[in-house]
């Protein structure tokens, strides 16, 4: 509990420096950078593959029929072309998408760390690897995949009868399953539930953090 009570201290001081620097930059009026937007088509049912090494990232139901789109949100001013930089691969090949991301550092006294945000069909698989930082995935239905090195994890289920698996482990942290009101922490915390039904199947794991399942 304590090295978790360690890490949300550290989480939540890099929202407040963030904060200030939002705070200050309302104050002087001064223009927010555009984030960078890139959309491709992508058909129900896909598979998202997806390796960040740092932010903070959001998965959800796009509002957009058989597309994916990128944002990314700097929130300091990068000039395009470092912006662009840090998407090293956007492939779309069928019903299979590759994304990997590599961002400059997860805040510091300046600033917070940029805000990703896939939004996918509602159906999709995922299967993310994100290194440190913050992960939510919500709203999507399928199969998940997920782990993020240090940092935490919130994942949204709407339907949990529509899953037959639900897994999620952190080796030092905290691990919650709101849909089975199961809850660990301390050292390898885990929880595990199986069903008859449900076609899908959530693994979901932090090295050190928090992993959270919640009814979306």
């Amino acid at each position: 509990m304590k090295a978790a009570f360690v890490i949300g201290a550290l989480l939540m001081s890099s929202v407040f420096v963030f904060a200030q620097d939002t705070a200050a930059r309302q104050k002087l009026k001064l223009p927010q950078p555009a984030p960078l937007v890139v959309t491709k088509p992508f058909a129900d049912n896909g598979t998202l593959v997806m390796n960040i090494n740092v932010g903070e990232v959001r998965v959800v139901r796009s509002d957009v029929d058989k597309t994916i789109r990128l944002s990314i949100d700097s929130k300091i001013f990068y000039d395009d072309a470092t912006v662009k930089s840090w998407v090293r691969r956007f492939d779309v090949a069928g019903s299979r998408a590759s994304i990997d991301l590599r961002l400059p550092g997860h805040g510091n006294q300046h600033h917070g760390g940029p805000e990703i945000t896939m939004s996918v069909p509602a159906q999709t698989d995922v299967k993310l690897d994100l290194g440190v930082g913050e992960l939510t995935v919500k709203g999507v239905e399928g199969n998940k995949d997920l782990h993020v090195g240090i940092g935490e994890m919130n994942v949204g289920v709407a339907d949990a009868t529509k899953y037959h698996e639900i897994q999620t482990s952190s080796k030092l942290g905290e691990a919650d399953d709101n849909t089975s009101s199961q809850h660990s922490n301390g050292f390898f915390p885990k929880t595990h539930r199986t069903s008859a039904q449900g076609m899908y199947k959530i693994h979901a794991t932090v090295g050190i953090g928090q992993v959270n399942i919640n009814q979306d």
